[in-house]
């Protein structure tokens, strides 16, 4: 990648260090909060199937009538 620099660990005290474009920090700072987002989703979606809270529909169609006819 253009514009990425590596700092030796000799000029670091021991640890090797990357320089980035702050666009492309920018970029990775965000997708690592989409993939928590989603980590935490499916956690909570995971934990409703076990405990039998999971919509059950063969389309996307069916589960938002399945979901619009519960109460919340």
């Amino acid at each position: 990648m253009k514009g990425i620099f590596t700092i030796p660990k000799r000029l670091t005290n021991g640890k090797e260090l990357v320089v980035v474009p702050k666009d492309v920090y920018e970029r990775l700072v965000k997708h690592d909060e989409e993939v928590k987002h989603a980590l935490k989703i499916i956690t909570q979606g995971e934990k409703d199937y076990k405990e039998g809270r999971a919509l059950k529909a063969s389309s996307l169609r069916e589960a938002l009538k399945i979901y619009a006819a519960k109460p919340h």
